[in-house]
């Protein structure tokens, strides 16, 4: 009977030392070899070495805790590098006298030379040497006066003199009226009264 139960004493010996790294041998297991009847030293091996398994089997707390909680166990996500953002565009230099600020500058007589008077007004202009064109001016007669070959020479209240170009009849006219000169065509002037008639005139000074 002994002979029989040596392979078994074996294997439950192997049972052991196998789950003995999982949990610590109990002292119920050590009083197995105490036992002097093979039949119940063996029943008392193979009650402990399940026990033994089983406790091997069951995880641990901490085990438990790590189950639960989904970043506890999660390894550390790999930092993710800066997107690359693309160069800015070189900004394109603008010329002068455009909306960048910078006013253009006055052109010298060498460069205005064979330009014609507008487009030299409008550098002047951009430059801010000269006031821009006004379309109309208003103001009142101070005094009207007669040139000699009977056209007109009107004085206004803001200090101009004006002479009709050529004779345009009665105006129907009279010193403190309000009168309008606006541009015409090919740099001519056109002085309107209330009346509504008018004629062209040239600024005197």
């Amino acid at each position: 009977m002994a002979r029989s139960l040596g392979p078994v004493c074996a294997a439950v010996g192997l049972a052991v030392a196998a789950v003995h790294a999982a949990a610590p041998i109990s002292n119920a297991i050590l009083a197995c070899r105490d036992i002097a009847e093979p039949t119940a030293r063996l029943a008392c091996f193979d009650r402990e070495a399940a026990a033994l398994v089983q406790a091997a089997a069951k995880p641990s707390a901490a085990d438990a805790a790590a189950r639960a909680s989904p970043t506890a166990a999660a390894p550390p996500a790999a930092a993710t590098p800066p997107a690359t953002q693309p160069p800015a565009p070189a900004a394109m230099p603008k010329p002068a006298g455009t909306a960048s600020g910078a006013a253009a500058a006055p052109l010298n007589a060498e460069q205005q030379f064979g330009l014609p008077e507008r487009a030299v007004a409008a550098r002047e202009v951009a430059a801010g040497t000269r006031a821009s064109d006004l379309a109309q001016i208003d103001a009142h007669i101070a005094r009207i006066a007669a040139a000699g070959d009977t056209r007109m020479i009107f004085t206004l209240d803001n200090g101009q003199v004006w002479r009709q170009l050529q004779a345009e009849g009665d105006l129907l006219t009279k010193q403190g009226d309000a009168v309008t000169i606006s541009r015409g065509v090919f740099g001519s002037f056109w002085l309107r009264t209330p009346s509504g008639r008018g004629c062209k005139v040239t600024r005197l000074r």
